[in-house]
């Protein structure tokens, strides 16, 4: 897997680029998994310029949105300043595990959703357990990725492999996926 650098996202988001934005589809078919709820806590793991982390606001959601990247944290917070308290962004490396340990609450929010980051986490068996620890009772993890196996050679870092999602899926006590479109971005919903 290529290995994308703090430096090369902090470019990318510091230019205002985003990646695949969150259409009505989407949020259809989150919402028929999920059955979002006001005042429901959810935390956006990887929240780029903060599109999804909005759209889980919007349903209602008293949303935490965490980046890495700083100029995603800056972006996100200026395009969303409106949204506030409803929505709030802060810069926290999710593969720290003492930074996650530190500021997020244990068993704090009924939705964790990872969009389109899962691929690029290094240690995604860490990742799940970081996750399933941050769940209410009753949460859902919901993970947004491509499939490598459906991605062009050249592209197939920026998806997930089905040795990944074993690895990822293990230890849940139920799930279910549905496809966003042809193209190969599945959408997982874990639930402890």
């Amino acid at each position: 897997m290529t290995r994308v650098t703090r430096a090369r996202w902090e470019d990318h988001f510091a230019r205002g680029r985003g990646f695949r934005d969150v259409k009505e589809p989407e949020l259809r078919l989150l919402g028929e998994a999920v059955r979002p709820r006001v005042g429901a806590r959810a935390l956006d793991i990887g929240c780029g310029l903060g599109t999804y982390a909005a759209a889980l606001a919007g349903l209602g959601y008293d949303t935490l949105a965490v980046d890495w990247a700083d100029a995603a944290v800056a972006a996100a917070r200026d395009r969303y300043a409106d949204l506030e308290p409803r929505l709030r962004v802060r810069r926290l490396d999710f593969e720290d595990a003492t930074e996650v340990a530190t500021h997020l609450p244990r068993a704090g929010f009924d939705l964790v959703a990872m969009r389109l980051v899962l691929a690029f986490m290094t240690d995604k068996r860490a990742v799940a357990q970081r996750v399933r620890g941050l769940l209410a009772p009753g949460g859902a993890w919901v993970v947004t990725t491509p499939l490598a196996s459906r991605l062009p050679l050249e592209r197939r870092y920026i998806g997930v492999t089905a040795q990944d999602i074993a690895v990822v899926t293990e230890e849940w006590g139920r799930g279910e996926w549905y496809d966003l479109d042809a193209g190969g971005v599945r959408c997982f919903v874990l639930r402890a």
